[in-house]
């Protein structure tokens, strides 16, 4: 996102979402294989240090996605710094990370005004494909997948749909003819004001834009997990015409903890919505999911929610708001393979939310949750191995076999190795 609107702009969004509504997500009714390498992080590791990357190794963070502004690596027209992305891609390299680079926005030497960023002449275009080349090829074998532009259909683009679309077939076109290997994303739309951008994403494929790319990206901004959920579903089932359904790498999603936007959430809910969040994506097939972003600002504007976004409050103390439930689902959804038909369930309602993980290292994975009233819940088993992590704190603690549990809002995340698989039975 990384944007500031004014009121104006955001009320049809308000009015859309206050009056539209949110129903549970569906799931699918096979399984579902999880990739090992689902999890990723938006503005991460550009400290560079060692503490921010042993968070990120803890985190689970597979991907970081940075933009590699046009503007940083040639200012001035012919003057190239790479100097300060290359610490970057190489210290993020060195600790295992993989990176999606961002190719967008203007660089002040193509516009007579100096300062637009967000749109490229026709008659500048063929500078913003030297850009593509140059920073494709210096990066090859470094950078693992480039992103062609951001939320095109929102606020970043200023020019038509038509001249986005040439551009993103045309940036396509010279990234492939310098890097043939390289995993090559377009799109990053978000939901728009008034719902999914339609004409923007059947003109990405229609007008050739695609042809040459690997995955299709999106940002599913919503109000809560429900709603995030089904609007994912919403933008699959158009990319399915298109063959792309099994193809969605969502490179930005996210809620803040303050600030003015529709889509703020309180602390106390934020670790409870990345939780739902997570498991709701993962299960419907999203192959990558970076999360907007690490961290909060150190000094936050209290009315400004991209300054609340963060899973930690600041690059200062790294402390939790949501990155513990953030790591319990990178660390054991990776990888695992969803089978929807378990746990077994006895007399239980249709409002419990029951999400059963396999690892194939063994570890088995049950996250828990009710969409109405508060169940208390017998967990039949029939060893011992289990344990349950608090999704705030990232505490654990045994649970015996047949244990009570209580489930309700906040979701029940259970881990255990091998064995049995337990049955759910709801008390009286």
């Amino acid at each position: 996102m990384n944007y500031k609107l004014g009121t104006k702009t955001l009320l049809p969004f308000l009015f859309c979402c206050l009056f539209s509504g949110c129903a549970s997500f569906p799931t699918p009714s096979g399984p579902v294989v999880i990739p090992e390498d689902i999890a990723g992080l938006v503005h991460a590791g550009q400290t560079n240090t060692p503490q921010e990357y042993a968070l990120l190794d803890k985190m689970g963070a597979s991907w970081l996605l940075a933009t590699f502004y046009w503007s940083r690596l040639e200012g001035e027209e012919g003057r190239w710094n790479f100097v300060d992305y290359d610490t970057y891609v190489n210290t993020a390299k060195a600790s295992g990370k993989k990176i999606i680079g961002v190719l967008a926005y203007g660089t002040p030497w193509i516009h007579e005004d100096g300062k637009s960023r967000d749109y490229i002449p026709p008659d500048k275009v063929h500078f913003f494909l030297n850009y593509v080349q140059r920073t494709a090829e210096h990066f090859k074998g470094r950078v693992d997948a480039w992103c062609i532009w951001n939320e095109p259909n929102f606020i970043f683009w200023k020019g038509s749909r038509d001249e986005y679309l040439s551009l993103a077939r045309q940036a396509a076109d010279a990234l492939r003819e310098v890097d043939s290997d390289v995993i090559l994303l377009s799109g990053a739309f978000n939901r728009g004001i008034f719902g999914l951008p339609t004409a923007y994403i059947n003109g990405l494929f229609e007008s050739g834009a695609m042809k040459k790319a690997d995955a299709v990206a999106f940002h599913p901004y919503e109000l809560n997990p429900n709603r995030t959920v089904r609007l994912f579903l919403e933008f699959r089932a158009i990319t399915a015409k298109y063959g792309f359904e099994d193809r969605i790498w969502l490179t930005e999603v996210g809620y803040p903890t303050g600030g003015w936007y529709p889509t703020a959430v309180s602390e106390k809910k934020f670790p409870l919505y990345v939780v739902k969040t997570f498991t709701g994506l993962a299960v419907n097939g999203a192959k990558k999911i970076l999360w907007y972003q690490l961290c909060d600002p150190v000094n936050r504007e209290k009315i400004d929610s991209e300054d609340f976004f963060g899973l930690v409050r600041s690059k200062d103390d790294y402390t939790s708001k949501g990155a513990e439930a953030f790591r319990l689902c990178a660390v054991y959804l990776s990888g695992a393979t969803y089978h929807p038909n378990l746990p077994l369930r006895k007399n239980l309602p249709n409002s419990l939310r029951s999400f059963y993980f396999e690892q194939p290292s063994g570890v088995r994975t049950l996250v828990l949750w009710s969409d109405g009233g508060s169940i208390n819940l017998m967990l039949q088993a029939s060893e011992n191995g289990y344990t349950g992590h608090d999704i705030v704190t990232g505490n654990a603690e045994s649970i015996s076999p047949d244990a009570v549990i209580g489930v309700g809002n906040k979701p029940v995340f259970i881990t255990w190795q091998g064995g049995g698989i337990p049955s759910l039975q709801k008390l009286k």
